[in-house]
């Protein structure tokens, strides 16, 4: 079984449209996204759209809880704007009904059986599958449900890994919307058949994405900053 994994796209589209390019190229048979559509950028309408045409099956993310609960004024959305931008004024004047209804059915995680292999997707982290993180350097060994499962694919952090715990991968494609960690925005390739995969990034036009966030949110460098990030040292 070949399978697509990204996650933590956000709203842009001028990097999911590269995606698409990319995807056109590559034999696969399943895709998968771990969550956050909503969030820093702008056009997460968009992007559920395709990714309904293309019949991703699609987690939750974070941002996604957070911009549902703000429908429901369980979250004030003046706060989640000047923590994140006005990406959540522009998803609520814009999201469709069918795009809002779609994002309530989903779940933050999910398990399978791919090719003999057990795996396990989620947003966050085993323990708390919405809301916890997994960066390269965290102590894999908290992880006790690790055990069950011969991978653990999570976003999130917008931080590539790869890395083994016992007989255990854990693995996270990067982000395809905000890189963090200076290698590029990116998704994950894999073949659960004979336990390979690769990284692959995504290149597009930052610039045009600049240009949006000048429109709605000048003066946010924070939101331009974080995308031409280099690796630390």
């Amino acid at each position: 079984m070949r399978c697509i994994i990204f996650s933590d796209v956000h709203g842009n589209i001028h990097a999911f449209r590269a995606f698409l390019e990319k995807l056109r190229k590559q034999q696969y048979d399943k895709i998968f996204f771990l969550g956050d559509f909503v969030g820093y950028y702008y056009n997460p309408n968009e992007i559920i759209e395709y990714c309904i045409d293309l019949e991703v099956t699609c987690l939750l993310g974070n941002h996604d809880s957070y911009f549902l609960r703000m429908l429901k004024a369980e979250l004030d959305e003046d706060e989640l704007v000047r923590k994140y931008g006005n990406s959540y004024r522009q998803a609520r004047n814009t999201m469709t009904q069918a795009s809002i209804d779609f994002l309530s059915s989903l779940k933050p995680s999910l398990n399978f059986s791919a090719s003999g292999r057990n795996v396990f997707l989620c947003h966050g982290s085993p323990i708390n599958p919405l809301e916890g993180r997994i960066y390269p350097d965290t102590d894999l060994s908290v992880f006790t449900r690790a055990s069950n499962f011969d991978y653990i694919i999570c976003g999130h952090t917008h931080h590539k890994i790869s890395r083994k715990c016992g007989s255990t991968w854990f693995l996270n494609p990067g982000s395809l919307g905000q890189q963090r960690d200076g290698k590029g925005c990116s998704y994950l390739l894999i073949d659960f058949s004979i336990d390979m995969w690769t990284i692959e990034t995504v290149d597009y036009d930052i610039c045009e994405l600049e240009a949006q966030v000048d429109r709605y949110d000048m003066g946010a460098e924070r939101l331009k900053s974080v995308l031409r990030r280099t690796p630390s040292r």
